[in-house]
């Protein structure tokens, strides 16, 4: 989360933003990524739910509009400031009741889409199915407030169904257990990592190209 530092996902996001580019942030809470951005010279313009988390990212946003992206009166307001380079949606779409109309909405806003989703096929989600639990936590694979999982495979059909193309697929992944202590362990997970991300993946990063190009 960003109270603790940007993550290996967030970053795999804004590697994938250019510079000097005119970007949407959804979802942008305080500003945090947007930050990030503004340093590379890039314009954001955020989208935020939660009044208080709008107001501080103001601070970093030359517009913030304050929403629910859902909402057809929201995506109409951000459609009036479109076009942009580069729409972001880092760890929304997951929190979406509809994440499929969104994402289309969406694509029609930008060049390029760069999206991030848990992979809910991660094997430490998949070892807590087999023992038989969902153990609903306050963030991670099992957050409280996710109202949809993905896969790899999963993430890939919701940006193609939303008319994008993917270009690029990233991965970040998580330590595995004994990994600080075993050098060993430390080495092996790249590897796995590029041989089987549907397994070792945490989380998912595609780079679009949105219908609006």
């Amino acid at each position: 989360m960003a109270e603790h530092g940007l993550s290996p996902a967030h970053r795999l996001l804004l590697d994938a933003v250019p510079d000097g580019a005119r970007v949407l942030d959804v979802g942008c809470a305080t500003g945090y990524l947007a930050s990030e951005l503004v340093r590379r010279g890039c314009r954001v313009v955020g989208v935020e739910a939660d009044p208080a988390a709008a107001e501080q990212a103001r601070a970093h946003c030359e517009q913030v509009v304050v929403g629910d992206i859902e909402d057809a009166g929201c995506r109409d307001e951000l459609a009036a400031l479109a076009p942009f380079d580069a729409v972001l949606c880092g760890d929304v779409l997951e929190h979406l009741r509809d994440p499929w109309a969104t994402l289309r909405s969406l694509g029609a806003l930008g060049a390029r889409v760069v999206l991030s989703v848990p992979n809910v096929g991660h094997w430490t989600a998949r070892r807590a199915l087999l023992r038989g639990r969902f153990p609903y936590a306050e963030h991670g694979l099992f957050d409280r407030t996710h109202l949809r999982f993905f896969t790899r495979a999963g993430a890939r059909e919701l940006a193609e169904g939303a008319g994008l193309r993917i270009v690029d697929e990233r991965f970040a992944s998580a330590p595995v257990p004994l990994q600080s202590r075993l050098p060993a362990l430390a080495r092996l997970e790249p590897v796995a990592l590029r041989a089987r991300p549907e397994l070792f993946a945490l989380q998912v990063v595609l780079v679009c190209e949105g219908s609006r190009r």
